[in-house]
Parts: C-alpha cells; sequence; structure tokens
C-alpha cells in the first residue's frame, strides 16, 4: 500500500532554525532573480537533496502566500498533488562560492 514518511521537521533537527531563515529571504524585496507576481494561496516549495536515493533524505520546506507575504505552512503531499499544478523548477546557486571566470 505504502510507507510512512515522516515530515522534515521530525528528521530535521534545524528545521525550524531552517524555515525562518528561508521565510525571512523569501519575504525580501529581492528574494527572486525575476520579477514574479504571487496570488493569495499561491504554494512554493524548497526541496533540498530531491535526488536522493531514499526518499527520507530530502527535506522540504512549505510556505503559502498570504496577505501579500510568505508563511510557513505545512505541507499536505495529497493536497498538494490534488490541487497544485507544478508551474517551474530549479536549482539554487551557492551564495558563498565566487565565480572565478
Amino acid at each position: 500500500m505504502g510507507e510512512p514518511m515522516m515530515p522534515t521537521s521530525m528528521l530535521d533537527s534545524s528545521f525550524e532554525e531552517n524555515q525562518n531563515t528561508l521565510l525571512n529571504r523569501l519575504n525580501e524585496p529581492d528574494a527572486f532573480d525575476v520579477p514574479l507576481t504571487f496570488k493569495a494561496k499561491d504554494l512554493l516549495e524548497i526541496v533540498i537533496n530531491n535526488n536522493a536515493p531514499n526518499f527520507h533524505e530530502p527535506f522540504t520546506y512549505s510556505f503559502k502566500f498570504k496577505n501579500g507575504k510568505w508563511v510557513a505552512e505545512e505541507s499536505d503531499a495529497f493536497e498538494v498533488m490534488n490541487h497544485f499544478d507544478e508551474e517551474n523548477s530549479g536549482k539554487i546557486k551557492s551564495a558563498l562560492r565566487r565565480n572565478t571566470k
């Protein structure tokens, strides 16, 4: 039938700290590298280590756009699959690595 999937918050001891850091950055004016317009109830999932061979390894942080800003939202995989379409995906470039070219 299936296997239980533990939420990231139970697998990662730094979950809250990481979630707050991501949330603060998402609500800064220059958070995205292209201009985007968000609507109420838009959902953003940040999945770290998505190519992990073991489904327990990826960490998922979910945010919903409410009242003009992003708020942390616990993700429900079934709700996401049934009510949302993936619009885009991409990689996050490291802000710590300098371009040597």
